[in-house]
């Protein structure tokens, strides 16, 4: 008989020791990053974070399926963070401008919100509870690579596709639910567990609310950029007056 695993608790000790441990890797990642910029080396490493993260979202897969026989349609990396992993992996294996633009917005919103109110059903040190967090944070790491050490960033357009990118996906994703008779990106219904889709509404309501937040977050999440990019223009007043010149000192 297999023992009964406790609840996870939210920012309780385990929680926040994941989220630190998380936060040295990716620092010392970065680090690295930013010491070999310029070289191979850095190529080498980011290519070493891609390949990493295909094989452990392979192996998270397989275990769903072959050890916990979820049927394999219920186990497609189709949700937003699922394909993120994929994603960041070619990114950084080809240090692709256009997959940051998309990740940069996908990834901070999506695997940001799932590392601080993760929906986890087994504890440390089970595989799947290691794989959660570390395929969501090296989403993060995997863009902040791209704009630390390949100097990306994102800009108004950015956001302008990605919100185009992202609906496109949706229908895409729709149709799979439809065909398969899955509920990925959980436009078929709401999750079973307590979520913000609970205060958007019945469905199919939800999904515009869904929309709406997730834009306003986009646009949030842009927002450093439009400070950065704006701030030097902003008037900060008449400049002050240079102090009169000392009519004895020597010219």
């Amino acid at each position: 008989m297999m023992a009964r695993i406790p609840p996870f608790d939210l920012f309780g000790v385990l929680h926040l020791t994941a989220l630190a441990v998380l936060t040295i890797v990716g620092a010392a990642l970065l680090i690295l990053g930013c010491r070999w910029r310029g070289t191979r080396t850095a190529d080498y490493l980011a290519a070493g974070i891609g390949i990493f993260m295909i094989l452990q979202e392979v192996a998270d897969r397989g275990v769903h399926h072959l050890f916990y026989h979820e049927p394999f349609r219920n186990v497609l990396p189709l949700h937003l963070c699922g394909v993120s992993v994929f994603l960041t992996a070619a990114m950084l294996m080809g240090r692709s401008k256009f997959l940051f633009e998309i990740l940069y917005f996908w990834g901070i919103a999506g695997a940001s919100m799932a590392i601080l109110t993760p929906d986890v059903r087994y504890t440390f040190p089970h595989f799947l509870f290691l794989s959660f967090f570390l395929s969501h944070a090296l989403i993060i790491v995997g863009v902040a690579y791209m704009m630390l050490v390949y100097r990306c960033r994102p800009t108004g357009w950015s956001l302008a596709r990605v919100l185009v990118i992202t609906n496109l996906y949706m229908v895409f994703v729709a149709l799979v639910d439809l065909l398969l008779g899955t509920n990925y990106l959980f436009l078929c219904q709401k999750p079973e567990g307590i979520s913000l889709m609970d205060w958007l509404g019945p469905w199919p309501w939800y999904i515009a609310g869904l929309e709406a937040v997730g834009a306003g977050l986009f646009f949030l999440i842009y927002v450093p950029w439009l400070c950065w990019d704006y701030w030097p223009q902003i008037d900060t007043g008449p400049a002050r007056e240079s102090p009169p010149e000392n009519p004895d000192q020597p010219t």
